[in-house]
């Protein structure tokens, strides 16, 4: 009856320790999940800002696309006037300072319309380069830090577990003194 009674009291151990082990894989498989989103959120970021930054890298284009018909049309429309010039010019007289001053103040124009334009699409470009560069860093740079915590946390785990399961152990090791006493 000795070993009858040993064996189940070996039965109700391991099941005890089972269910103790069983509890802590599902916390460790939830901290695995856990890290696996924080992960996944992270990338899905840092592929949304580089699809938005790809995105206004097209609309620049687009919009450089859009000054320079804007830039064929005004060269269209200055050498029309400078064509209504020149067969006027057989009519009259005009000077051909006038016909110079005409394309002077068109080339001076678009510069004046090109510096802005070009200096915020790169300015644009630099702070989009930049702030992907920097989202990188420091998804690195926390991916870094939760690796050396998740180490210290791992080890908080494996302890919590051993100690937990030696409580139990004592604890039953209390009750079977308990019963057998009695």
């Amino acid at each position: 009856m000795s070993t009858t009674k040993k064996n189940g009291q070996a039965e109700e151990s391991l099941q005890t320790n089972q269910l103790v082990d069983t509890l802590w894989n599902q916390y460790e498989q939830s901290l695995d999940r856990a890290r696996k989103i924080r992960e996944s959120r992270e990338d899905a970021y840092l592929n949304a800002v580089k699809e938005v930054v790809k995105f206004n890298q097209e609309f620049r284009f687009s919009l450089g696309n859009l000054y320079r018909t804007f830039r064929n049309t005004n060269s269209e429309l200055v050498k029309g006037v400078s064509n209504g010039l020149v067969k006027e010019e057989a009519k009259k007289v005009v000077r051909p300072e006038l016909k110079e001053q005409i394309e002077e103040v068109n080339g001076r124009i678009e510069q004046l319309v090109a510096a802005p334009i070009a200096a915020g699409l790169d300015l644009v470009a630099r702070t989009e380069n930049s702030f992907i560069e920097n989202s990188e860093k420091y998804v690195e740079y926390s991916r870094a830090r939760r690796g050396s915590w998740q180490q210290v946390t791992d080890g908080y785990v494996k302890a919590a577990r051993k100690s937990h399961q030696q409580v139990l152990n004592r604890l039953e090791e209390s009750v079977k003194v308990f019963v057998n006493a009695k």
